[in-house]
């Protein structure tokens, strides 16, 4: 332990030596006593550009060693290779808007319908500056039925005019049964002198029907709720694939090859035509 501490001093002693050379040295050139040698200014020239090469890549947080590295002094740019899509979302009791999202788009006629179907379905996250209505208020946005995995196939015809898409009915109904169902703006204002303010959000905004939890609803009310829901759904698609396929002047759908929907619906036809 004595030896190890010996040595420090030892270093310590010496580099304090170098330092009071160095300064008295820099006294010297500054009063005149020593002249200037070409050696002198070499090196201190020498260091002090290294000195400065090493603390701008200290500031910049770089590592400086990459020029050792042929084509490597640049970081190369990240491109993004999604492009802009046009997606509707609704706020589940008729009233929709479009909305940009940028996506991976798929080449393929059929993968791209199937990957507008999933973004219809999808949460809603879209630009703050999107969020305003025609009328400048804002706009409410519902999660819809995610109902891509009940798309069976889709085909064009009358020159791509005319869109038809396959629904596996089992499919739709098992997504209707275990959809979360929001509660409308009437039921919220409704509500809102009963509800603790202190409570979640989560617990004020969404609930399950006719789970253990939660306000309690008529059978009929769940399903004709169920229905809005998926016409919601069905509406924002049919707005997308219109606004993405311009071509398009036709969609009709197909519920496990049959042209009438299993479910009675109130205002939704299974054929939609451009606006």
């Amino acid at each position: 332990m004595n030896t190890h501490l010996q040595k420090i001093k030892e270093y310590l002693r010496s580099l304090k030596e170098i330092i009071k050379d160095l300064i008295i040295r820099f006294y010297k050139i500054g009063t005149g006593e020593t002249k200037l040698t070409r050696d002198f200014i070499f090196l201190f020239a020498s260091w002090f550009s290294l000195l400065i090469f090493f603390s701008f890549f200290i500031l910049a947080e770089q590592n400086p060693f990459r020029l050792l590295v042929p084509f490597q002094l640049y970081s190369y740019p990240s491109f993004d290779h999604r492009e802009p899509i046009v997606i509707y979302i609704s706020n589940g009791e008729g009233e929709q808007i479009p909305i940009h999202r940028k996506v991976l788009k798929q080449e393929e006629t059929g993968a791209f319908i199937y990957q507008i179907v999933g973004e219809v379905g999808s949460p809603p996250y879209f630009d703050s500056v999107e969020a305003l209505a025609k009328d400048g208020k804002l706009f409410s946005p519902k999660k819809l039925l995610d109902i891509r995995f009940a798309l069976k196939q889709s085909w064009f015809l009358e020159k791509n005019s005319k869109l038809v898409i396959d629904w596996n009915v089992e499919i739709l109904q098992d997504v209707m049964e275990k959809y979360r169902l929001p509660r409308t703006k009437s039921e919220e204002t409704g509500d809102s002198e009963d509800e603790n303010p202190n409570a979640p959000v989560d617990t004020i905004t969404y609930y399950s029907a006719g789970s253990e939890t939660g306000p309690k609803e008529p059978e009929e009310v769940v399903n004709k709720r169920r229905i809005l829901a998926m016409e919601s759904t069905i509406r924002a698609l049919n707005a997308s694939l219109f606004e993405n396929f311009k071509d398009l002047k036709t969609i009709e759908h197909q519920f496990s090859g049959e042209t009438s929907p299993v479910y009675h619906w109130e205002t939704l036809s299974p054929q939609a035509s451009r606006p």
